[in-house]
């Protein structure tokens, strides 16, 4: 495992109205998904790891939690230049960004992101699952090698770290985990990646399952379940089948990072403490029947 540390730097605190929950009981044209809808200070003292933040969907979301205060842990699995970028994007807002190496399919490893964190902050407060792999293979030509090392990845990497995020949180009576899912969980792939669509189904699984044991301490788990999203994981996808998946989404456009970054952020927030066990779907109305 590898760590590196970024500078600390303190916020302000800005003042402002009660936060984004306004926002979904009075009518209006934001989106909670847009980052930049969330006030400065939204998550002002608050620690988050995300798995995969070095990227993608994962650099959004550090990125969103930092602009909101948040101290963020970028985990990362190899591209080091990565993270390093993402946390030196993320003191941009004023707070303070870790960048620690992790193999989250390796139990231990996952132990070891929570206890760096913990020994850097003093605390855990929120959890995001943003790690995955999506490899392309039919059903029938899929090694046993392929279909378990996504597995392995994709939901044993989730439930580990939230596993080792238990041992922060539990004590503390307090936590916010969101898991990342995909549209592939409900309706199946249709692409060659039938292992990808069944460890996401997972993921549901295990979100609904742990909203229910963690409760008691006043810890909330939710997943966020996108559609296509533009990362660097899909680019020969979308560059590829872009027509193809345009014409599948009822609002004419692949997604971006920050299409989802920010629901994943409201859900860590205080204006979601009492939603708990839910899958929520970000694709552009990609399953409209």
């Amino acid at each position: 495992m590898r760590v590196s540390t970024a500078s600390i730097h303190r916020g302000p605190l800005f003042q402002g109205h009660s936060g984004c929950l306004q926002l979904l009981t009075i009518e209006t044209k934001m989106n909670i998904c847009n980052p930049d809808i969330f006030r400065a200070n939204l998550l002002a003292g608050r620690v988050a790891v995300v798995t995969g933040g070095s990227r993608g969907i994962g650099r959004a979301v550090c990125l969103t939690l930092a602009k909101t205060g948040a101290q963020v842990v970028v985990g990362y699995h190899r591209d080091s230049q990565a993270a390093e970028d993402t946390c030196s994007a993320a003191m941009q807002s004023k707070t303070t960004a870790l960048a620690v190496q992790v193999d989250i399919a390796d139990r231990q490893d996952a132990f070891r992101l929570m206890e760096r964190a913990q020994e850097a902050f003093g605390r855990v407060d929120i959890l995001v699952n943003c790690a995955g792999i999506w490899p392309t293979a039919n059903a029938w030509d899929m090694s046993q090698e392929h279909w378990r090392q996504t597995l392995a990845v994709n939901l044993d990497g989730t439930f580990y770290a939230c596993q080792a995020a238990c041992t922060v949180m539990m004590p503390q009576r307090e936590g916010r985990i969101v898991n990342f899912s995909s549209v592939a969980a409900t309706r199946g792939a249709r692409t060659g990646h039938a292992d990808y669509a069944a460890s996401k189904s997972g993921v549901d699984a295990l979100t609904k399952s742990l909203a229910h044991e963690l409760a008691p301490y006043n810890i909330n788990v939710n997943a966020v379940s996108p559609g296509m999203i533009s990362t660097r994981m899909t680019e020969h996808a979308v560059r590829d089948r872009d027509r193809d998946y345009v014409q599948q989404i009822p609002l004419g456009r692949v997604g971006s990072p920050e299409d989802v970054a920010g629901l994943a952020v409201f859900l860590a927030s205080p204006a979601a403490d009492y939603i708990t066990g839910q899958v929520f779907h970000v694709n552009g109305d990609m399953l409209m029947p």
